[in-house]
């Protein structure tokens, strides 16, 4: 079945995807698709130009990178969809419109057979791994090393060869290196004035890296609790520095003004893409993120956004 959820999507990707849709209860309006702002990839090169609804009929289409997560937004309803290089059909009145009611995409279909079980990602993963699904929730939804390693394991050939497949593999790769006990890899940022330094810079003591960015609500709202551990530790000899993924610095620059914070600011090349240099050599996922490194360079701690009330407790051993 993966081997054929595979060939399907390899044979369709050079085409690109349609959704046809017929809608009752719409005189008029427009359907949209948006991208999930939590996924870490870029679904599409370039998102399709929104499209009118006219009698409750559509046609929107475009093209995929790689199958992902997407909101496609009819009228005044908005609805998941994870979305292939494959042809869709939606058939249903407004007021019942539903995820469900997307009709086509054998891994949306699969997507939708999971959102119905009530199962938690994971468990639905080990439950199906020959479905292409499972490598879809293993990659999307396994944050610690051991998550990755026991949803890895039972997946399928066809699944380990997929997409999904791939990008765990590579996850578990990067997280050998940001283990606790490795040396902290070095990179290069900028501060505010324009001037650039490095992680060796800082070498001999115990720094807290806390990454984030101008649009990361959550990030913002960490702000004040990080504000009480730099008023705890840095009279005591620790560093701490916030580095940000964005990739407008205005945006970056507005965002310091507005929190204030006043430890030191650093901001690195790439954003937070695909691509991104430094989001890829420290295996982050999701922002907030914490890395803390001892005053032996090495990795103390690499805490993701469930994890970083660990904290204080890390750094009263250190």
């Amino acid at each position: 079945m993966a081997a054929s959820l595979l060939l399907s999507y390899s044979c369709l990707a050079g085409d690109g995807y349609v959704i046809r849709g017929k809608v009752t209860g719409i005189i008029s309006g427009y359907v949209t698709i948006l991208e999930v702002n939590e996924n870490p990839e870029t679904v599409h090169e370039t998102l399709p130009e929104r499209v009118r609804i006219v009698d409750g009929v559509f046609t929107i289409s475009g093209k995929v990178k790689t199958p992902g997560l997407v909101f496609l937004k009819i009228s005044t309803k908005t609805v998941k969809l994870l979305l292939e290089n494959a042809a869709y059909n939606v058939n249903a009145d407004l007021k019942e419109l539903n995820s469900s009611h997307i009709k086509g995409g054998p891994l949306n279909d699969q997507f939708n057979d999971y959102l119905k079980s009530e199962t938690g990602p994971l468990d639905y993963a080990s439950k199906h791994p020959d479905q292409l699904i499972a490598g879809y929730l293993v990659q999307h939804f396994a944050r610690e090393y051991q998550e990755l390693q026991k949803g890895y394991a039972p997946l399928s050939l066809e699944v380990k060869g997929s997409v999904f497949g791939q990008a765990i593999w590579k996850k578990l790769a990067a997280f050998k290196t940001t283990e606790a006990g490795k040396d902290m890899p070095d990179f290069t940022m900028t501060s505010p004035d324009g001037k650039t330094f490095s992680i060796k810079s800082m070498a001999g003591k115990v720094v807290v890296l806390d990454f984030w960015a101008s649009w990361c609500g959550p990030c913002r709202d960490f702000i004040p609790t990080m504000r009480k551990y730099y008023e705890q530790y840095h009279p005591k000899g620790v560093e701490f520095v916030a580095i940000s993924f964005d990739d407008n610095k205005d945006k970056w620059r507005k965002a310091m003004e507005e929190t204030n914070m006043e430890w030191t600011q650093g901001i690195v090349e790439g954003g937070f893409g695909p691509d991104a240099p430094v989001k890829n050599l420290l295996n982050i996922n999701s922002i907030p993120h914490v890395i803390i490194i001892g005053k032996d360079g090495k990795i103390a701690a690499w805490l993701n956004f469930y994890m970083k009330s660990q904290i204080p407790e890390i750094l009263e051993k250190l």
